[in-house]
């Protein structure tokens, strides 16, 4: 039996610096080997969750830390993957450190050729830790690296030891300004050239360039269906089936929260009968790999029963494209008079607010059948939808409390 790479951080307490910040440690082990070295950074022993292994909070130094330690995990995980797949379970943990820290390896010293070996792996791994969205992703990040070597730079590649913060700022401005590029997904671009960075120095904080790059703040406007406009979508009839199917699909995730991989990935086995006699939803969400369990509600099952033999392969839904998907709900907000931006997205925006969080379901549960890895990331998400439900509870304790005292009130 292949035993699995365990991987954990820790506070290194007794190397405490002058500044009382101890270095992050990082712990590997498989079976009974074990080893650990220096992630090169250094937190306050107050900043650090022990319980998730991460720095705490939301500053730019957080996330910077957060980033770092998913990297790491992220390599040595996909090192893993390759060696069972190339060694068939015949490797030690040596190999895998020394596969990680590139000992006995040729020195690669520019971005652009560690970011293609990136992908280069990435392709051979499909399936396995990447899927093909992913790939996808990385590859268009990478064409926005090559034109702005080549437009801003007037290079077609750059050594790591160029790199500064004023490389990634001036990336920073060219994404919003010659891309078009709103704050958030120029965000996720810099945050994948940064894995990429990380992996060129070898994950050795002391050379990362990037210490004083701030991320954009980002306006996010929560963007659900209210119970009237759910109505309205239910009982329109449309002329054309393709409308009619696009419209059901959106709202088989409306009451089960499933994003657009999962609900287009489900199948027969992935609907079982529960502790409560009743169907539920159980798979691994694809985004952080961790199970979801969620109760099929009764229209989401009537939804099922309409097309559960029209898919593919053995799929419960008949696939169609995200992108034709996206297309197709604009087109129907349109018809239908709902004002708003409709993507496949929004329908699980949908669930968890107007399903859930309306219908006062705790918003610890909200989360567990999101499948967010922590409760803080649904709080963050959903607190203006928190907040108002709160308002609602708040007026009608009032009315309670002012009915009562005119209750108890002398005649």
């Amino acid at each position: 039996m292949i035993q699995k790479l365990k991987i954990s951080f820790y506070l290194l307490s007794s190397k405490m610096n002058i500044k009382g910040e101890a270095p992050i440690y990082c712990r590997i082990s498989i079976g009974n080997e074990r080893l650990q070295y220096s992630t090169g950074m250094y937190l306050i022993h107050n900043q650090w969750n022990k319980l998730k292994q991460q720095a705490k909070g939301s500053s730019s130094t957080t996330e910077s830390i957060n980033l770092h330690l998913n990297s790491i995990r992220s390599k040595l995980l996909d090192i893993e993957t390759q060696f069972m797949v190339e060694k068939k379970g015949n490797y030690t943990l040596h190999d895998i450190y020394s596969k990680f820290t590139g000992a006995n390896q040729e020195s690669v010293t520019t971005l652009m050729q560690v970011f293609k070996k990136k992908i280069d792996s990435m392709e051979k791994l499909i399936g396995k830790s990447y899927s093909k969205g992913t790939l996808t992703k990385f590859k268009e990040v990478f064409a926005h690296v090559l034109d702005y070597l080549a437009e801003v730079h007037k290079v077609k590649d750059i050594a790591f030891t160029s790199l500064n913060n004023d490389f990634i700022q001036g990336f920073q401005e060219y994404l919003l300004i010659n891309k078009n590029h709103k704050p958030v997904t120029a965000n996720k671009i810099i945050q994948r050239v940064c894995q990429i960075v990380w992996i060129g120095i070898n994950y050795d904080g002391a050379k990362y360039p990037f210490r004083n790059y701030k991320p954009l703040k980002e306006i996010k406007q929560l963007i659900y269906l209210t119970e009237e406009e759910i109505k309205i979508l239910e009982n329109f009839q449309f002329a054309q089936e393709r409308l009619e199917r696009v419209r059901d699909y959106y709202l088989f995730s409306v009451y089960t929260g499933l994003a657009y991989n999962e609900a287009f990935g489900l199948k027969k086995e992935h609907i079982i009968k529960g502790f409560d006699n009743q169907l539920w939803i159980k798979m691994i969400r694809q985004k952080t790999q961790r199970e979801i369990n969620v109760p099929l509600l009764p229209q989401a099952l009537r939804i099922i029963q309409k097309y559960h033999q029209a898919g593919d392969q053995g799929y419960i839904l008949p696939t169609i494209s995200n992108q034709k998907m996206n297309s197709y709900l604009k087109e129907i907000a349109e018809i239908v008079g709902i004002k708003k931006k409709l993507t496949h997205h929004t329908a699980r925006k949908t669930f968890a607010s107007t399903i859930l969080l309306y219908n006062d379901v705790p918003i610890e549960i909200v989360s567990k059948l999101l499948g967010h890895a922590n409760i803080s990331i649904t709080q963050k998400s959903y607190a203006e939808v928190v907040n108002k439900s709160i308002s609602n509870h708040m007026l009608q304790l009032s009315k309670q409390l002012e009915d009562k005292q005119e209750q108890e009130a002398p005649s």
